[in-house]
């Protein structure tokens, strides 16, 4: 009989992005990370983040006690669960060293670029769901596991906002109010980042979108800043601006 998922995860069985030692000297088991607002192959738990990347703590002992400071932030909020999943365009914040970092892919893995104090409290995220609530509310599903709703009093409102904010869409919000401060749509012309796939990091402006039968098949060329020409798949890429990206780019 099946009892469920296990708390803990091997070594050699992490996920990729996970910058761990798959040596066994290191120990059999790593960090597996709590359910929350990433799935675990495209985040690391902050725990992870502290002693392997950062260098912050020589332990998870230490590492833990850090937390239980409350000095760490995830988007604004504290975060005291040593196994908090940190995904991609999340912005980590730590207080006392007053530095801060959004979350990126590179290939197969996942990278932390330090970014202006100014840049801390937006955030760019896709819309992957939306739907008609109760009440008269129309709620939009992000690829964080954050919800915004409108409120909406007419049948043309309703109509408005939902052909307005499509799917693979991106908003640009404030952190942690969620205020949205503009919107993106995926189309030619506007600047997509890579976040999944083989050329995952990799951003440009979208040259063309190449649409199939089913959605899922898209396929979409982007020019990156070396010139090259690569072609992805369309639900690999995020609209991070219009002309140009609203947030720096490593």
């Amino acid at each position: 009989m099946k009892l469920g998922g296990t708390r803990h995860i091997k070594r050699l069985a992490a996920p990729p992005v996970f910058p761990i030692s798959r040596k066994r000297r290191h120990g059999k088991y790593t960090i597996r990370p709590s359910p929350g607002p990433h799935p675990m192959e495209y985040s690391i738990p902050i725990a992870v983040i502290l002693r392997d990347i950062l260098n912050y703590a020589k332990s998870l002992r230490e590492a833990r006690k850090i937390l239980a400071q409350r000095l760490i932030y995830v988007d604004g909020r504290v975060i005291t669960d040593y196994k908090f999943p940190v995904g991609i365009m999340d912005v980590l914040y730590i207080k006392g060293a007053e530095k801060y970092w959004r979350v990126f892919p590179h290939k197969r893995r996942i990278i932390l670029h330090e970014i202006a104090p100014t840049e801390a409290n937006i955030k760019i995220v896709r819309i992957i769901g939306k739907r008609y609530v109760n009440n008269g509310w129309i709620q939009l599903n992000l690829e964080d596991g954050r919800n915004i709703l409108f409120k909406v009093s007419k049948e043309d409102d309703r109509k408005k906002v939902l052909d307005t904010y499509k799917t693979w869409d991106a908003l640009k919000i404030t952190l942690p109010e969620q205020k949205i401060l503009d919107h993106f749509k995926l189309e030619e012309g506007a600047y997509g980042l890579i976040v999944g796939g083989a050329h995952a990091g990799e951003h440009g402006k979208i040259l063309k979108i190449s649409k199939q039968l089913m959605r899922k098949y898209h396929t979409a060329m982007i020019k990156t800043q070396t010139e090259e020409t690569i072609s992805t798949s369309l639900r690999y890429i995020l609209v991070v601006g219009r002309d140009r990206p609203e947030i720096s780019l490593p």
